[in-house]
């Protein structure tokens, strides 16, 4: 029996007395359903549970509602898992045995943390330029060696997202004063060593972190700002960015997440306040050269099957680019707020490549 094309989009699903809810990508999935209906597939939400269960029982948009029904079988998944946790359960584990012995792809395939991240570009000497001295932060000494060549640094936990958890240390006369990403207010500490300081960090970090360079960014009105440009895979080794924006800081804090009160600034309007005409395209081409490069390099060395990323970047004061980070799952915030079409472009590349690896498998 021939069925349609299916693509399925695995995510947490909610539950609201008669509706269903997919989370913070609610939206997106309808973008996914009606651009999927233009190209004649079928696109249904699982979970994973759902899944494992009967792959056969999906989430379908029909006459403007998702509707629980029968399903074709999935070509390819689309994995928007939100929880690393998830990820590593014997769930987990069930799905890609079962996908593998059953022939079906999945892209996004996992979480990439930031140091195997980090690994990963550190093989391919053209990045160094871009990435910041990054070590797997485990001792004391390494906390000594970098605030004897940095004034500020950072320490991450290699699992975090939306800059969340993230501790600044800054090294000023005779102190060194420590900051937390995570609270609003009134959480700056001062140590007079780095024994002091020390002490204090093995209290608080509970996870694998990283110790990283800061940077001393370009800022807006005294506000910083970074960069994300969302990049999606084309085909096998071809990837373009979809989409580029500013985000900026508020006031005093060091990071410009949305998640932690960040503003969506268009990046033509940030470049154009730092630099005349040229020049302010020259760096929104480098940035996106980077960008496309990261991608590439990622989707080559990581396991697993990528075709999406969110890449964060950010200028500092002597207009050099730096790569902040990179993330796996990216947020849908961030394209949604810079484009007033129905379907914005990230869900229309995200259903393009799903046709690609449909048309590889045939």
């Amino acid at each position: 029996m021939n069925h349609p094309q299916a693509i399925a989009v695995m995510t947490e699903i909610f539950h609201t007395d008669s509706h269903v809810h997919f989370g913070s990508i609610h939206e997106f999935c309808k973008e996914l359903a009606e651009y999927s209906k233009q190209h004649h597939l079928t696109l249904y939400v699982t979970s994973l549970s759902m899944y494992l269960e009967n792959e056969r029982i999906g989430y379908q948009w029909i006459n403007g509602e998702w509707t629980k029904t029968e399903v074709p079988p999935a070509k390819v998944i689309y994995n928007r898992i939100h929880s690393r946790k998830t990820e590593l359960t014997s769930l987990f584990e069930r799905l890609i045995q079962k996908l593998k012995d059953e022939h079906v792809l999945m892209f996004n395939h996992r979480f990439l943390h930031k140091w195997e991240v980090h690994e990963c570009l550190m093989s391919h000497p053209y990045l160094h330029p871009y990435l910041p001295k990054t070590e797997l932060f485990t001792k004391k000494q390494m906390l000594d060696d970098f605030l004897e060549q940095f004034p500020v640094v950072f320490i991450k936990p290699i699992y975090g997202s939306q800059g969340r958890h993230i501790l600044r240390i800054e090294k000023t006369e005779g102190e060194f004063r420590l900051d937390y990403s995570t609270f609003m207010k009134d959480t700056m500490q001062q140590y007079p060593s780095t024994s002091a300081l020390f002490a204090v960090l093995k209290e608080r970090i509970k996870l694998a972190s990283i110790i990283q360079q800061g940077i001393a960014l370009q800022t807006m009105e005294g506000r910083l700002v970074d960069f994300r440009l969302s990049c999606h895979s084309i085909h096998d080794s071809e990837w373009r960015v979809t989409s580029a924006i500013a985000r900026v800081a508020q006031q005093e804090q060091f990071v410009a997440n949305l998640a932690r009160g960040g503003e969506i600034v268009s990046i033509d309007e940030v470049l154009r306040k730092w630099y005349e005409q040229n020049r302010a395209f020259q760096q929104k081409m480098l940035l996106k050269e980077i960008a496309l490069e990261t991608a590439s390099v990622l989707a080559n060395e990581a396991d697993g099957l990528y075709g999406e990323f969110g890449i964060d970047l950010a200028i500092d004061q002597e207009n050099k680019p730096w790569i902040i980070e990179v993330n796996t799952k990216p947020s849908k915030q961030t394209d949604m707020a810079m484009s007033n079409r129905l379907i914005r472009p990230s869900a229309k590349a995200i259903i393009d490549y799903c046709l690609s690896l449909i048309e590889q498998k045939e």
